[in-house]
């Protein structure tokens, strides 16, 4: 329930009802007030001032006001707490201090995504109270249109309407959040009517409301472009993932195509680059290139002396093991013997992000996960591929270094010219693809259900729900007792 203590969608949608950031996204990803007014900065992009919106409260009834949301800024900066989502914020903002009603931050660098950055639930403002209580992880205190109730791990969160909120109230009582990780229960959930929204909607099951049965009839299902990049992490201090041919082989032995049919129904397209569509200057796949080319692929590892093969080992999580074994088949066309190790969620993270003596006693090779950080460059680019992120610091999970490539990251990031931004993000997407640390496979649509009689449901770019302007349109099903 710490917003700065976690980097997960599904975290971030539930955490939404509760926290707010000083600014945020529209639907059309224009920076737009929350619980900053309005804001300016220096000249040289190093000094941001934002005056704060007064008269709003936290749940705990603590003024949000501007000593609150520096002390908020100053726990986020503070290196002796451990915040699993406070690695960009520290790296970038170097100091924050109150003066007046405004709070200023003073940056390490010029940084150009400095508001988009600002919008993450990472960045929302938490009550002091709590915050030195230290009871946020199991507690939500925010600002936001809901107030948690409770929490029962693994099953719920509740929450309630927060009659103090300074915006426009909320249209229902409460939302209960429940999660599951079979998606046959998510989908009959939406058709028996125990569930108003569910998300993600396997692609699976998203014909049955097309038709005309009773799934149309109670519940309609909702495509929304993503940016959730779907891809698999190589080993690089493990033989002979350290190869860049090695690497590149099992890159043209990957027919994304096929993935995003089989695997996505349609609902998806394939990632060749390392950033994803909805960022501006994001290479798209190339004449082919999101096919296979084993002639290709084999020719490289005859160069790298492994005409006959490999095997390597992959550690996923349960919903990614139909997508290795879809690899699984791919790689076996080449030589390429694939092991699915298939682990618990808490198994996974704790392998994944591993250093690299314990990857090579345990000989894991490839590690599948996604990631997603919606019209932020730096976000999709230097948690993954920087050096000072290798595991277990970010999610650099197979430990690619590459001094020029660390350069080239910071200068995207400092640069506000826009083509000159666009210039070092091709020359970054180009470095990747002779490099390949890490093979992109898709970015998945989010797909998500809605029963009849709700409406204003949506979905943002990184797959998190949105459901706090959703209201009853007063049509619908009666549900299911």
């Amino acid at each position: 329930m710490d917003p700065a203590d976690q980097n997960a969608t599904a975290t971030r949608s539930v955490l939404s009802s509760f926290y707010e950031t000083l600014v945020q996204f529209d639907e059309f990803g224009h920076i737009r007030p929350q619980l900053a007014t309005d804001w300016s900065s220096s000249a040289d992009g190093l000094e941001w001032r934002f005056h704060i919106r007064p008269n709003v409260f936290f749940h705990d009834g603590l003024p949000c006001d501007v000593d609150a949301v520096t002390a908020s800024f100053r726990r986020l900066l503070d290196l002796a707490i451990p915040l699993a989502g406070a690695g960009v914020s520290r790296t970038v903002i170097r100091s924050v201090r109150q003066d007046g009603g405004s709070i200023v931050f003073t940056l390490k660098h010029p940084y150009a995504d400095f508001l988009p950055l600002l919008t993450m639930t990472q960045t929302a403002v938490v009550s002091p109270d709590a915050a030195r209580n230290g009871t946020l992880a199991l507690h939500a205190v925010g600002t936001g249109p809901y107030v948690f109730e409770a929490w029962h791990s693994g099953d719920d969160v509740l929450t309630h309407r927060n009659p103090a909120y300074w915006g426009q109230a909320a249209s229902f009582d409460g939302l209960k959040w429940i999660w599951s990780s079979e998606p046959s229960v998510l989908n009959m959930a939406l058709q028996t009517g125990d569930a108003d929204v569910v998300v993600p909607l396997s692609p699976v099951f998203a014909n049955l409301y097309r038709e005309q049965g009773h799934a149309a009839q109670v519940a309609s299902v909702h495509a929304s472009p993503g940016a959730t990049l779907f891809w698999a992490a190589l080993n690089m201090h493990l033989k002979p993932l350290d190869d860049a041919r090695v690497r590149r082989a099992l890159s043209l032995a990957l027919d994304r195509t096929a993935l995003v049919a089989g695997l996505l129904h349609g609902y998806g397209q394939p990632a060749c680059s390392a950033l994803t569509p909805d960022i501006h200057g994001a290479l798209p796949c190339g004449v082919n290139e999101a096919h296979a080319d084993l002639s290709a692929a084999r020719a490289l590892l005859k160069t790298a002396g492994l005409e006959n093969g490999f095997s390597i080992i992959a550690v996923v999580q349960e919903p990614e093991e139909p997508m290795a074994e879809a690899i699984q088949a791919m790689w076996k066309q080449i030589g390429v013997r694939l092991e699915i190790r298939r682990q618990e969620a808490g198994v996974w993270v704790q392998s994944a992000f591993a250093p690299p003596d314990v990857k090579a006693h345990e000989q894991t090779g490839v590690i599948l996960t996604s990631w997603s950080a919606p019209f932020l460059a730096d976000m999709q680019l230097r948690p993954i591929y920087a050096s000072a992120s290798a595991a277990p610091q970010s999610a650099n999970l197979g430990f690619f270094a590459d001094l020029s490539l660390d350069a080239l990251i910071d200068r995207a990031a400092g640069s506000e010219e826009a083509a000159q931004r666009q210039a070092t993000l091709k020359e970054i997407q180009i470095l990747l693809k002779q490099q390949v640390p890490v093979l992109p496979l898709y970015v998945a649509d989010t797909l998500y259900g809605v029963r009849k009689g709700v409406e204003g449901v949506s979905a943002g770019p990184d797959g998190e729900i949105l459901v706090l302007k959703a209201r009853a349109s007063g049509s619908g099903p009666e549900r299911a007792p």
